[in-house]
């Protein structure tokens, strides 16, 4: 934070035009304000802004330099007399909501406004501007003749300022044959922005920087701490606190210089990368009665990789427990170092889809299913699936598999049993497709889908066996002849085939 003063020293007198900076002949009253490039010849002369004023007329004082942007920082208005023979005191405004009905009274700009001007209204008036010097950046921009305008009118003047003035900070550095100059160092140009057509906008930020020339010559002459200063410090940003702290005259004169930023055309635009796939590696479906835990890992990651995880649309953060339940704030859902998740416990609450990626890619997607414990304990609505195993065409399991859900209850080594992944299964223990003597089949219940979600009847191996299974998802849904592919089909389609080729 730094404290900014504007200083006026009020005179009753008859009205001298000489003296007045700004004039706005568009309202009532006459606006007062100090020119930021004014010549500074010495402290003394340059301490406050002289204002003759006649008594009954009105003044208005700004808390700005001449044709600054308004400002919106808090700013207070004092008051203290001539001779400065007593502390400066807050300005006293009128409180009316009617503004005409006050003497005095600030604008929307702050500005000091003084109505029917009386003797005793003389003295000194000053106004405190709070400013954020750090954090906030103050910049102007545009093209290189823009640049060239705001040369002339920041970095050109103060180093004018610097060149002539007598004010005795400045006058001694000058004297020990150091000068001093403002000027713009830039900064690498940003890429190619806002492309339309293979052409786009590049920046460059000219920052402010105090650039000092030393005449060796007088310098030598010299064991002034100032010399020793400035050959160590050959360029110093212009808001820099070492500056404000050895130099308050030249920091002051440099410190609020808003940076510059150069724009130029440029037609270099970076190509952008379309993303041909956007869907997931790996695709895995659980489905968990209420209360169990569960642990998944996701693929392909190491110590090196980025994980993160989300649920639905909520990011699941490291090390942060959350909980998906609005009555119950105990955490279920917890994300580790490692990039592990972890459920816990869970609910209807905790079911939905959850998603990991790996450096911003997209690994994972899982869909958790919870059956709650009062379905669980109904077992109508739990998808089931046939239980039995048989060998022979006199086994009961063998296909065509033709009974019902009441068929199966009166069938002796045929039951029907809960499944709670949903997934049924048909194994058929031979070679071939053809119903050789003796093959045994077995339908059964899966703890687990395949990890692709897709049900399919393919060769595989069991139990170091060469057989045929069948998966499928549904309530008894390996009961059903889909699963079998019959002789007669397979000839059709062979059939097919031929004549298309042929």
């Amino acid at each position: 934070m730094i404290q900014i003063n504007f200083v006026w020293l009020l005179a009753i007198s008859s009205v001298n035009t000489d003296d007045i900076v700004s004039i706005d002949q568009s309202v009532a009253f006459i606006k007062y304000c100090r020119n930021k490039d004014r010549l500074v010849t010495s402290e003394e002369n340059d301490e406050y802004l002289l204002i003759s004023a006649e008594i009954d007329t009105i003044i208005a004082m700004e808390c700005r330099f001449c044709n600054d942007k308004e400002e919106r920082q808090s700013k207070i208005w004092y008051y203290q007399d001539r001779f400065k023979e007593t502390p400066e005191k807050e300005i006293e405004l009128g409180m009316d909501n009617n503004v005409s009905f006050n003497r005095i009274y600030t604008t929307s700009d702050l500005s000091l406004v003084i109505k029917e001007i009386a003797v005793t209204d003389a003295g000194i008036y000053l106004c405190h501007a709070i400013f954020k010097e750090h954090g906030v950046l103050y910049t102007e921009q545009g093209n290189i003749t823009d640049w060239e305008k705001y040369r002339e009118i920041y970095l050109a003047s103060i180093t004018t300022r610097f060149a002539v003035s007598q004010m005795f900070e400045l006058a001694e550095i000058r004297e020990v044959g150091v000068t001093l100059q403002v000027i713009s160092e830039w900064a690498p140009w940003s890429p190619c922005e806002h492309c339309v057509r293979n052409r786009g906008i590049k920046r460059s930020v000219g920052n402010c920087r105090l650039k000092r020339q030393i005449n060796m010559t007088i310098a030598n002459k010299s064991d002034s701490s100032i010399v020793k200063f400035f050959q160590k410090s050959p360029s110093l940003p212009c808001k820099a606190i070492l500056l404000e702290e050895k130099f308050p005259a030249v920091s002051s004169a440099v410190r609020r210089l808003p940076e510059f930023i150069l724009k130029e055309v440029c037609k270099k635009c970076p190509r952008v990368k379309k993303i041909k796939d956007r869907k997931f590696k790996y695709i895995k479906r659980f489905v968990l009665a209420e209360g169990a835990y569960l642990t998944i890992v996701c693929p392909e990651s190491t110590m090196d990789t980025k994980v993160s995880w989300k649920k639905d649309s909520i990011t699941l953060e490291r090390g942060v427990r959350q909980s998906f339940r609005k009555l119950d704030s105990e955490a279920r859902a917890i994300v580790d170092a490692f990039g592990t998740l972890y459920l816990i416990d869970v609910s209807t609450h905790e079911e939905g889809n959850y998603t990991c990626y790996i450096n911003n890619v997209n690994m994972m997607q899982v869909k958790v299913v919870v059956i709650p414990k009062t379905r669980l304990l109904t077992q109508g609505l739990l998808r089931r699936c046939v239980n039995c195993r048989s060998r022979g065409d006199l086994g009961s399991c063998k296909d065509p598999f033709t009974m019902n859900s009441t068929a199966i209850e009166m069938e002796k080594g045929v039951d029907a049993v809960p499944c709670a992944s949903g997934w049924c299964g048909k194994i058929i223990e031979r070679q071939g497709l053809n119903n050789e003597y003796g093959i045994a089949t077995q339908r059964l219940c899966f703890q687990r889908g395949p990890d692709d979600g897709e049900e399919r009847c393919a060769f595989t191996v069991w139990n170091y066996k060469k057989v045929y299974m069948c998966l499928c998802f549904g309530d008894l849904c390996n009961g059903t002849t889909k699963l079998s592919i019959s002789n007669g089909l397979i000839f059709t389609m062979l059939c097919i085939l031929f004549r298309w080729f042929v």
